[in-house]
Formats: C-alpha cells, structure tokens, sequence
C-alpha cells in the first residue's frame, strides 16, 4: 500500500574526504509533520554535534523516518572510479529504493555532490518524474531531513571506523588532518602492510610510498 502522508527526502554523506574506511551515503524520508518533532529534538547538522549526542538523536531519527536507507562505497571502489560518479549511483540505489517501498516523496535534498547536479536530478525524475530536487552546499545544516541523513551517515562512519581500529590498531578519525591517522599510515607502511581499508589512490598515502606500490594496489 502506498503513503499518503507527504514525504520529505534528504541525502548526505559521511567519510568523502577520508584516506580510511568506507564512503557512507544515507537517505533519510520523513513525513513532513514529524519534521517539526526532529528539530524540537535538535536535530541538525551532525558536524554541530558530539559523538554522543549523535547516538542520542539517532535513535528519534529511526522514530521519526519513514525509510533509511544506507550505502557504503569501499575504499576499492574509491580508488577504480570517480567518486562523484559513485555517490551519484548510491542516489540512484537510495530513490530506487524509495520507490519499491511504496514512498512517493514531494521533495528530495542533497548535499552538494560538485558538478553532478543534472545527473542528480535525472535519476530522481527517473522514479519520481514530479519530485521536487534540489542539491546545494550546506543542506545538512539548512534541511532537517539532510541534518537526519548526516546524523545517521556520521554515526554508521564512527562506528566503522571503530570497527577498523579494533582489528588494524588506533586509527583515529581517518581523515589526513588527524596527526593520529598520519601516524597510524606511517607505522603500516613502515611494516610493508597497507590494509584494503586504506584509500591507495589518495595523494597523503601516495606520498613517500616506496615504487613497489603500484604493484601492491595490482595484488589487492
């Protein structure tokens, strides 16, 4: 049976700029009068938010949605593909699966993806040809369904990483402004070990890498 009630999607990412883990793209639905109800809780963008307060707000995520839907784009595909290209197709997965859930959305947000905006919006006129699409840089922090999104994509991120750092050793956040990630890469590099949750095409990890490197990235 399809919704009747009025469906508001919004689309954000965690990890895009990491040199380790995985790329999450997250859709989030929620009907328009529980809008309301997610930022009366302080749902907003989860970079203005601390870890925990972001497990907190997760769960009236999950209370509030209509649907959520995850996408992890590996490291391996990272580095075989544009990632543009790949968050475009994570869209594509999220709408798709939208529309076999019955979910007739009125508008679908989505943070910036540079240069994709056409693309972005073909696909979402693919299965919703009267949807409203609108894509524009700081949607998490201006639309409460993408600030739900990025909630949900940064929590799924921090708990991956976390998984990673019990089986690899203290990763940190993964991302190259973080000296405990640098740190980390160096010590696995100096063991002659890279492990596949690194991102090999990233310039920091190309960087002073012996030239037995491109052979390694063969062999993964």
């Amino acid at each position: 049976m399809k919704s009747l009630r009025k469906v508001m999607v919004g689309i954000d990412e965690a990890g895009r700029g990491s040199l380790v883990g995985d790329l999450f793209v997250v859709a989030v639905a929620v009907a328009s009068d529980r809008r309301v109800e997610l930022a009366e809780a302080g749902v907003r963008d989860s970079k203005l938010l601390s870890r925990s307060r972001r497990y907190e707000l997760l769960l009236k995520v999950i209370e509030c949605s209509e649907a959520i839907i995850v996408n992890r784009i590996t490291p391996e595909e990272i580095d075989r593909e544009n990632i543009n290209d790949l968050e475009v197709r994570a869209v594509e997965r999220s709408v798709r699966h939208l529309k076999s859930r019955g979910l007739n959305p009125v508008r679908i947000v989505i943070d910036e993806i540079a240069g994709r905006e056409k693309q972005v919006e073909a696909v979402c006129r693919k299965y919703f040809p009267d949807v409203e699409v609108v894509m524009e840089p700081g949607a998490d922090r201006d639309f409460i369904e993408v600030s739900a999104a990025s909630i949900v994509a940064k929590t799924m991120r921090d708990l991956h990483i976390r998984s990673l750092s019990n089986i690899y050793g203290e990763i940190g956040s993964g991302y190259p402004s973080d000296p405990r990630t640098i740190s980390w890469l160096n010590k696995v590099r100096s063991a002659g070990h890279i492990p596949r949750c690194v991102r090999m095409s990233w310039k920091t990890v190309r960087r002073g890498v012996s030239r037995t490197l491109d052979e390694f990235v063969k062999k993964r």
